[in-house]
C-alpha cells in the first residue's frame, strides 16, 4: 500500500500542473495516468497558446485568463513556446461589423491588436490568400503540449512526488462516505496497487464524470469532439485565424516543420468511441485553403481528434459553451477540475491546489507563475547541430532522431511503449508519421532487452493500426502513394501480414 497526501488522476496539462504546484508547495502527492503524459485532450489539441482573442467577443472572462496566462507561460516555459504572433484575417464576405466588435472586445479585456492592410499582412505571411481585405495582429503563440506536461512532471518527480504512467484507475476506495484512496492497475503487468490519500483530485478531463461516479459523485459536462489535420509543410510562421464568429476550420497553427489546421466541434457521448470522419477533413482542409491557398496542394499527412471536457450548458451548440473552468468540491474527499484551456492550465492548477490546501489546513504560497519550469535545459539538450553530427546513426529521418537519443529515453524510462519515445524525441511525428522509423526504434528496444521479438512484433502491429486510423481519413494523392509504399515494407519485407 502507498500512502500520500494528495493523489491526482490524469496526466494532461492540468494534472501535471497540479503535481508541479503541489511539489513547489512541499505537499507529497502521486499522479496517475492511464497512458503517457498528454494522453487525452492535451495531446490532441492544436498547439495554440491563446492570446484570448478568439474568446474576446463571447467569453470575455476566458479571454482575460488566456492573455494573462499567455504572458506568464512565455516567461516560465520558454522551451515550450514559439512566439509566432497571430493574425486574424478578414476575407471577402466576412462581416466588417464583427471586426469592429472584435477590436472593441479585445481592447476591453486587455489584448493588444493592430489593424494591418492586406499588403502588410501579405508581407508578413506571403502565402495568405491575396484576396484578404485586412488582418488584425494578436499575441498568439505556438506551444508544445507534450513537452509542457513532461516539464511539469519533472518538477514533481525531482521533489519527491510519485508518478505512475500507464496505470489505470479501476476503483475509488470509500470509507464512511469519504473517498480515501484508489486502486490502480498496471497496464503492462495487470498488477493492482492501492494508494491511500487524504484528498483525491480528479483531473481526468473527458473521463471526469466516470471517475467522479466511482467516488459516488458526478460531474456535469458536455463532451465536444474536435478534429484537426496536419500538413507536411510549414506554410506560415504565424498563427492564422479567420476574423469571423467561431466556426469549423478557422485556425492554422505552425508547429515545428508542419502546420496544424482545425478544428471541428461536435457533441459526443463517449470519449473512448470517437474517430475522425472524412467529412471533417474535407471541411477543415477547405477552410484552411481559403486562408492559405497553398494548403489545397499540400499533402495532409494525418487527421486526429480529441474530446474537450466543457462546462455543462443549456445550449446544444458546443461552440457557444464557455471555455472557462470550474472546481467542484464533492464534499467527500474528492475534488474535480473541469473545463478550461491548455493555455490556462497553470491558473487552473493554482486554484485547485488553493482549494485542496485550504481543506488540509496547509498555508503555502503558489510559486508556479514566478519560477521557470525546471528541466528545460535538459529537455532542449538535443539541438539540430548535435543530431547532424550523428547523421550516420539516424533512426528517424523526418525529425533527425538518432540512435543514442532513442537509447537514452528507453533506458531512462524502461518503457515498452513506442509512444513514450515519440513524445520525448518527436520520432515518428514528421511527414512519414512513423512509417519508416518505428520498426527501427522497436529493434533498439529489443536489443536493449526491453521486449522480446514476439512482443516487438505485436507492439508494431498495434502501432500500425493506430497510425492508420489517423491516416485513413486523409488518404488520397501523394499520401495514398506513400501509404502503399509503407504497406509494401511491412507486409512484404517484414512479413507483417503473417500471423504469429
Amino acid at each position: 500500500m502507498i500512502r500520500t497526501d494528495v493523489v491526482i488522476i490524469g496526466g494532461g496539462a492540468t494534472g501535471c500542473g497540479i503535481a508541479r504546484d503541489l511539489a513547489l508547495r512541499g505537499v507529497h502527492h502521486y499522479l496517475i495516468e492511464k497512458g503517457d503524459f498528454a494522453n487525452g485532450a492535451t495531446g490532441a489539441c492544436h498547439g495554440l497558446l491563446h492570446s484570448g482573442a478568439r474568446y474576446a467577443v463571447n467569453d470575455p472572462e476566458a479571454a482575460r485568463e488566456c492573455i494573462s496566462e499567455n504572458a506568464i507561460l512565455r516567461k516560465i516555459a520558454r522551451k515550450c513556446v514559439e512566439v509566432t504572433g497571430g493574425l486574424f484575417v478578414r476575407l471577402p464576405g466576412d462581416s466588417k461589423k464583427y471586426r469592429d466588435t472584435f477590436l472593441k472586445s479585445c481592447e476591453e479585456v486587455g489584448i493588444s491588436t493592430e489593424v494591418l492592410s492586406a499588403s502588410r499582412a501579405l508581407d508578413l505571411v506571403p502565402d495568405l490568400n491575396p484576396a484578404i481585405e485586412e488582418a488584425v495582429t494578436v499575441p498568439d503563440c505556438s506551444i508544445d503540449p507534450f513537452r509542457l506536461c513532461m516539464l511539469n512532471a519533472f518538477t514533481s518527480r525531482h521533489k519527491g512526488g510519485g508518478i505512475l504512467i500507464h496505470h489505470k484507475v479501476v476503483d475509488v476506495i470509500r470509507e464512511k462516505g469519504r473517498c480515501v484512496g484508489i486502486r490502480v492497475e498496471d497496464c503492462s503487468s495487470s498488477h493492482i496497487k492501492e494508494i491511500r490519500a487524504k484528498i483525491i483530485i480528479n483531473a481526468s478531463g473527458a473521463w471526469g464524470d466516470a471517475v467522479a461516479r466511482m467516488g459516488g459523485s458526478e460531474v456535469p459536462m458536455t463532451l465536444s469532439k474536435g478534429s484537426l489535420i496536419i500538413s507536411n509543410h510549414r506554410l506560415t510562421n504565424m498563427v492564422i485565424n479567420r476574423l469571423r464568429p467561431p466556426s469549423d476550420g478557422d485556425i492554422i497553427v505552425p508547429n515545428e516543420a508542419v502546420c496544424l489546421a482545425g478544428t471541428t466541434s461536435i457533441t459526443v457521448d463517449d470519449p473512448d468511441a470517437v474517430e475522425v470522419d472524412p467529412r471533417e477533413v474535407d471541411i477543415v482542409a477547405a477552410q484552411a485553403e481559403q486562408m492559405i491557398p497553398r494548403f489545397g496542394a499540400t499533402r495532409i499527412i494525418r487527421a486526429y481528434t480529441g474530446v474537450r471536457p466543457l462546462l455543462k450548458a443549456e445550449s446544444s451548440d458546443s461552440r457557444s459553451i464557455s471555455r472557462g473552468y470550474r472546481i467542484i468540491d464533492h464534499k467527500n474527499g474528492m475534488y474535480s477540475i473541469m473545463g478550461g484551456k491548455l493555455s490556462t492550465y497553470r491558473l487552473m492548477a493554482e486554484k485547485t491546489v488553493d482549494a485542496v490546501l485550504g481543506e488540509l489546513g496547509i498555508k503555502a504560497h503558489c510559486r508556479t507563475a514566478e519560477i521557470p519550469l525546471e528541466g528545460q535545459e535538459e529537455l532542449s539538450g538535443y539541438p539540430l547541430s548535435k543530431r547532424l553530427k550523428n547523421i550516420d546513426n539516424i533512426v528517424c529521418e523526418c525529425e533527425l532522431v538518432d540512435r543514442d537519443h532513442v537509447e537514452r529515453v528507453v533506458n531512462s524510462l524502461g518503457t515498452q511503449y513506442i509512444g513514450d519515445i515519440q513524445h520525448r524525441t518527436r520520432l515518428g511525428m514528421g511527414p512519414c508519421q512513423g512509417g519508416f522509423c518505428t520498426y527501427r526504434a522497436l529493434g533498439i528496444m529489443q536489443e536493449t532487452g526491453r521486449m522480446s521479438p514476439d512482443d516487438s512484433i505485436q507492439t508494431l502491429r498495434q502501432f500500425l493500426q493506430r497510425r492508420f486510423r489517423g491516416i485513413r481519413p486523409a488518404l488520397w494523392g501523394d499520401q495514398l502513394r506513400e501509404e502503399q509504399l509503407v504497406e509494401s515494407i511491412y507486409l512484404g519485407i517484414l512479413n507483417m501480414g503473417l500471423k504469429r
